[in-house]
């Protein structure tokens, strides 16, 4: 008896060190991985989310609505809200209803809100129906000069932009953007 016990023993404690020696090994490769995504400057997409955070400034730009309107970041009205869709996203579409309920209770109707689309137009049909009577749009290519200003890296993505161009509050979908902020 005594003899099976110690082989016991010893099984477990073999198995032990090898357990040891595998996680050891898994936690070598994360912290590897870790290095290259900060080198890639990954960890910062993944950080952010997908936008802009709180207190940062949106950079000047210059973009066309589909109505022909010029638009920039000194030419928009405060407080703006904004969103950020992709001709390709499915949870984008997902995201429409609930923007254009919120972009229809602005007080300053359409002028306060203004809906930024990666794609292109013909792709966009179906956005730009569902938003272009609560707020201004503008078709771009993906990383285009609003996105970019914005420091977008994503879509869905919704910014509160208040009339310096500070970012109040940004997130990737409506509800969590009229969420009460955090205590």
């Amino acid at each position: 008896m005594s003899s099976v016990l110690i082989a016991a023993v010893v099984v477990v404690g073999v198995l032990g060190v090898l357990n040891l020696l595998l996680l050891s090994a898994v936690l070598r490769r994360l912290r590897e991985y870790d290095e290259k995504w900060t080198r890639a400057g990954l960890d910062r997409i993944v950080e952010r989310k997908t936008g802009p955070r709180p207190g940062e400034r949106v950079t000047d730009f210059a973009a066309t609505t589909i109505d022909g309107a010029e638009v920039s970041l000194e030419a928009l009205p405060g407080p703006l809200l904004t969103g950020f869709f992709s001709t390709g996203c499915p949870s984008c579409r997902e995201e429409i209803p609930g923007f254009v309920r919120h972009a229809a209770d602005l007080p300053g109707g359409r002028a306060q809100s203004l809906v930024v689309v990666s794609g292109t137009r013909e792709q966009a049909a179906d956005i730009i129906d569902a938003v272009r009577e609560v707020a201004r749009v503008v078709v771009e290519p993906q990383d285009g000069p609003v996105a970019t200003a914005f420091g977008v890296h994503g879509s869905p993505t919704f910014v509160l932009l208040d009339q310096d161009g500070t970012v109040r509050k940004g997130a990737v979908s409506v509800r969590e953007l009229l969420a009460p902020a955090a205590v």
